[in-house]
């Protein structure tokens, strides 16, 4: 019985920027979701703010529909 080898190459360079691709999606992702959540924690913020100096959540609705409908 005949054995034979198969040689297989793998260029070095694929790998590696296909590594670095993944680790740079990673990256951009987690800044994405690092901003969305202080923005999301900033506009809490600006709507507890509003209830308190404005007389309360119901003076903070009242006004909201003011707003949008100039009624």
């Amino acid at each position: 019985m005949e054995h034979t080898l198969n040689k297989t190459t793998v260029n070095v360079n694929e790998i590696h920027e296909e590594i670095v691709g993944e680790g740079v999606a990673q990256a951009g992702t987690i800044i994405i979701l690092s901003l969305a959540g202080l923005i999301g924690i900033w506009g809490i913020a600006c709507m507890v703010g509003a209830a308190a100096t404005g007389g309360g959540p119901g003076a903070l609705i009242r006004g909201y529909i003011t707003a949008v409908t100039g009624m």
